[in-house]
């Protein structure tokens, strides 16, 4: 989702203590896990694939030039945390403000209120849907009488034209800074902008609190009745971010392992805010984490750089111009777990069809809807399958080689389709989470670097 890029949780807490720092595991659900409270049965894996290409094709349409210009904004003025210390928020899998994939518990307000967002590390405002609202969903809203913790961010204060230069306001319940925000599927949000605390837990059962954390309190939401989501916590780069104006609390480190979600329905992930967990890392990680550069500080999306793809390590003819970026901030490669295939430069996906073409020795095959994929084949009778190894080689030099089966997926019984699809236009690429299932990514938000290493994110089930 751009503004609008969902990433969403549900929470089950496993607290690991690592020298003297605290880490909290968090589990995630995706919004079709047997868990989610949007559970839905599919009689196929071809028609699981089928909803989650439905949902990328509106996510897709937000990635085009969504940057933040905006100022920096402030950090929470006071909290009980200690400097890097790692902490949680439970969670459970979603609908954007229709194409959320999870959603995240979050505890709002003195005393703590329950509220469920959806989690999007494409988006950059926190906000919650506040009471008395218009057209909020049937879910509980967040009640700000009765907290004794919030406080109304001023009009004309630098809070408010870090916000927006227009320097809106907003009379009702007080005199305050007023927020508007729109997604590319034509949801929106509106209030008073407003400082609150979030309550979060240590791996020691210690409550911790971030006091003063920025946040939105939706009065009039248009769109949203159907996505029963209570807001969304934005994980972007932006400043107003969760993730940016807590991370001097929690080392400015989160990072998260995918199971597959497509089998079994039950599989649960794993989110942490924290270092990744010393004692955890060798029965976690495959190999030693590889860190590229996070490109584009600053910007909503978490940019990465591709040098250079291989099959089977040779490497393909494809233009270096492929990956850039333009003078107006388009195209490009960003990393998004909440689009479910991978979508890359039409140029490249042509060039790397082609080679995957001849790579693959299998018969072709159709499917029920044969225009959504390019490449199918027929693997009856086959009992060993061979694939070939699919690599992108990062800045750096830094090689992600994902497993065949994040790529090749199994729409039908005996047959199997390329998870790949080309991209037009000036949206950027985009690494969709199929594509990043059984690894270990490190979003280091202070140092711009991304981590990433192959891994058994069933070790945390």
């Amino acid at each position: 989702m751009g503004k609008y890029n969902l990433f969403g949780l549900a929470l089950f807490l496993l607290h690991v203590l690592r020298g003297y720092s605290l880490v909290i595991e968090m589990k995630m659900i995706h919004r079709y896990s047997i868990h989610s409270p949007l559970y839905r049965h599919f009689a196929s894996r071809y028609e699981a694939i089928q909803a989650l290409i439905s949902l990328d094709s509106v996510r897709l349409s937000s990635h085009v030039q969504n940057s933040s210009d905006n100022w920096p904004a402030l950090p929470p003025a006071g909290s009980n945390l200690g400097p890097n210390t790692a902490f949680e928020m439970p969670v459970a899998s979603g609908a954007t403000l229709g194409t959320a994939l999870y959603f995240v518990e979050l505890y709002v307000g003195t005393p703590p209120q329950k509220i469920l967002p959806i989690a999007d590390t494409g988006s950059d405002l926190v906000w919650v849907n506040c009471n008395p609202c218009q057209n909020c969903s049937t879910f509980p809203t967040f009640n700000p009488e009765r907290s004794s913790s919030l406080s109304y961010v001023r009009c004309y204060s630098r809070e408010c034209y870090a916000l927006s230069p227009t320097l809106s306001c907003i009379f009702r319940p007080k005199m305050a800074c007023k927020y508007s925000y729109g997604y590319m599927d034509n949801s929106s949000t509106s209030g008073p902008y407003i400082r609150e605390t979030i309550s979060l837990n240590s791996t020691m059962g210690k409550p911790l609190k971030a006091h003063n954390v920025l946040m939105g309190c939706g009065l009039n939401n248009q769109g949203l009745r159907e996505v029963a989501a209570e807001g969304v916590l934005g994980l972007g780069q932006g400043p107003n971010s969760f993730a940016i104006q807590t991370a001097s609390l929690y080392g400015g480190k989160f990072s998260y392992c995918l199971g597959d979600y497509l089998q079994p329905t039950t599989v649960k992930s794993s989110l942490v805010f924290g270092d990744m967990v010393g004692d955890a890392a060798p029965s976690l990680l495959r190999k030693p984490i590889q860190y590229t550069p996070i490109l584009q500080g600053g910007s909503t999306f978490y940019y990465v750089g591709i040098e250079e793809i291989a099959i089977n390590g040779e490497k393909l003819p494809i233009s270096a111009s492929a990956w850039e970026t333009d003078q107006f901030g388009n195209g490009g490669t960003i990393i998004d777990s909440g689009t479910s295939l991978t979508y890359l430069a039409e140029d490249a996906y042509e060039i790397i069809l082609e080679a995957l073409n001849v790579a693959i020795a299998y018969p072709r095959a159709t499917t029920m809807s044969p225009q959504q994929f390019d490449l199918c084949f027929n693997t009856s009778g086959v009992t060993e399958l061979k694939l070939p190894e699919f690599s992108i080689i990062l800045e750096g030099g830094k090689t992600f080689i994902p497993p065949p089966e994040n790529y090749i997926l199994q729409v039908e019984d005996n047959v199997r389709c390329l998870g790949l699809r080309p991209i037009t236009g000036p949206s950027p690429s985009v690494i969709g989470n199929l594509l990043q299932q059984n690894f270990f990514f490190q979003y280091n938000v202070q140092q711009s670097v991304l981590g990433f290493a192959p891994a058994d994110c069933s070790v945390h089930n």
